[in-house]
């Protein structure tokens, strides 16, 4: 590749990324429905045409962004630091990441669209949750598999135990943040989910 096709290429990929900066904001400002081509085209500061010649229309630019994002904070988040380490640490520090994540308003924003529009436009559920469940499940999954072949767990489809562990991350925390219901969300009611979670998890699997 010689210095002219790169220098086109970061060019090509600032735009497109600059379009999809302004549709996250024109996205979580107003929503799906809410949030026009129009808008999105002012705020990103290009014109239509050049909007339209990276996305075709709106929901492939929502599911481009919807990709782009929730990957990111899956490789982010989703991280086994220090696999060596004892299994109820490795798994307080990743649930801990997780329940944040999860709680976060703008993952809470994400969710709510993605569910709103995921009936109409079933591609876009698809790309979320590969970008996000599926990246989780199988990197956590990846992990308890060795931990089963070293002895540390109790044999068991480890694919299943790792959307265990997710959903027992979530208990509590997810559900009334997401139909935006009044509760204590403190750093603590936090920390005692994520390591009662735990704790029952391996409980049920360890050897």
């Amino acid at each position: 590749m010689d210095q002219t096709t790169a220098t086109n290429d970061n060019l090509e990929s600032a735009k497109r990324q600059q379009i999809l900066d302004g549709a996250r904001r024109m996205f979580l400002a107003h929503g799906f429905d809410g949030a026009s081509m129009n808008d999105i085209v002012r705020d990103a500061g290009v014109s239509k045409g050049t909007v339209y010649a990276y996305f075709p229309s709106k929901e492939k630019l929502f599911e481009a962004l919807i990709y782009q994002d929730r990957r990111r904070q899956a490789e982010q988040v989703i991280v086994i630091d220090r696999p060596e380490r004892p299994i109820d640490q490795v798994l307080y520090d990743l649930g801990l990441r997780m329940a944040q994540l999860f709680t976060s308003e703008e993952s809470l924003a994400q969710v709510r669209m993605v569910i709103a529009v995921a009936g109409k436009f079933p591609e876009i559920g698809r790309s979320f949750y590969e970008a996000g469940p599926a990246f989780a499940i199988a990197r956590i999954s990846a992990y308890l598999k060795t931990k089963m072949e070293d002895g540390t767990l109790q044999t068991a489809d480890h694919r299943h135990a790792a959307m265990q562990f997710i959903e027992l991350i979530k208990v509590g925390l997810v559900t009334p943040k997401l139909f935006a219901q009044p509760d204590d969300f403190s750093a603590v009611k936090v920390e005692m989910v994520v390591a009662s979670g735990v704790a029952m998890f391996l409980k049920a699997l360890r050897n």
